[in-house]
């Protein structure tokens, strides 16, 4: 026995067929009132709306793009993962999702692969750069939809953001940074790169909150890791041996050279990083890491096409539709 249809809730409501086609598909020119009873005739009929077969009758395919980073860093390693599992399942709702890789903080590289794309919308993470916005504005006017990612570009004109908020995710790691080392003792922090907006958000939100209320403790300037491994290990080991550090912030990927070269300092430094990869999550439960400040990242890529499917379809997504939870584990509550 199939389920009810369309026409039932048409029925229940009595309105027409294409009264509840604009309803379901935010489409406008409805008043409210029928809206109302349309959506009371969804909830009593039971009515579930099937993606798939909708936008196939009406020959509707999306193809969104992602544009984002290359390269075997943790994070980026989740977000491909997280993008490919994506790939399947939207594939049932006539949504093709095609990820294009760039270089990592490599705005020559991003702005190429911004070039000629051929999507309904795309989601970008790149570097905050004159070119990148110049880039967006030629997508948007050839009628492309343009979200960043990870990283906001608010200057660019991007149509929307999908992301944690980074500043307070800084002001969150200075909280419990300067707590941990009972307010006293050297401080390193190392970015992948201050041009990632995510990275010098969450640098700000650090030291805002360090200053405020953390005086006794000392930040040296913020070393720039390119989230490469090596040279995230070579930054610890040069300021640990000008003086003890009594705690580093990692804001950016890396994070086993961070590993190896914690595993040198005696004592240790209260350390605190982003993102539970499968580093990091070990990191923790061994003791090397004291906390890690995590995006959920396939949330993020649900949102993305969400909110890309919405402003293709010409609707508005609600003003918080982007924003990603920070969650925040220890040893204590890793799986």
């Amino acid at each position: 026995m199939s389920g009810p249809t369309v026409r039932d809730v048409a029925q229940v409501a009595q309105v027409s067929l294409a009264t509840v086609d604009r309803v379901l598909n935010n489409r406008g020119g409805v008043s409210a009132k029928v809206v109302d009873r349309v959506k009371a005739a969804v909830a009593q009929t039971g009515y579930v709306r099937n993606l798939a077969a909708a936008n196939l009758s009406r020959r509707r395919i999306y193809r969104f793009c992602f544009v984002v980073p290359s390269g075997d860093t943790g994070f980026v390693a989740l977000l491909h993962a997280a993008l490919a599992q994506e790939q399947q399942r939207l594939m049932e709702e006539q949504v093709l999702v095609q990820i294009v890789p760039t270089k990592a903080f490599d705005v020559e590289d991003q702005v190429a692969a911004l070039r000629d794309l051929d999507c309904d919308a795309v989601a970008v993470m790149a570097n905050e750069a004159p070119e990148i916005n110049e880039q967006i504005a030629a997508l948007k006017t050839s009628g492309i939809r343009v979200l960043s990612l990870v990283a906001d570009l608010p200057s660019s004109g991007r149509d929307a953001y999908v992301g944690p908020d980074n500043v307070m995710a800084g002001r969150t790691a200075a909280e419990f940074m300067g707590r941990f080392t009972a307010n006293r003792g050297t401080i390193l922090m190392i970015a992948g790169s201050l041009a990632a907006r995510d990275h010098s958000e969450r640098l700000l939100g650090f030291r805002m909150v360090m200053q405020e209320r953390y005086g006794g403790c000392t930040l040296l300037p913020a070393g720039q890791g390119a989230d490469d491994a090596e040279r995230v290990e070579r930054i610890v080991l040069d300021a640990a041996k000008a003086q003890p550090l009594a705690g580093i912030y990692a804001i950016g990927a890396g994070n086993r050279g961070l590993v190896r070269a914690i595993g040198t300092l005696d004592p240790k430094p209260v350390t605190i990083v982003h993102e539970l990869t499968p580093t990091s999550r070990e990191a923790l439960r061994t003791g090397t890491f004291d906390l890690v400040i995590d995006q959920d990242i396939r949330a993020g890529v649900i949102a993305a096409v969400r909110i890309m499917r919405d402003l293709t379809e010409a609707t508005t997504p609600p003003a918080d539709a982007g924003r990603i939870k920070l969650n925040i584990y220890s040893r204590e509550n890793i799986q």
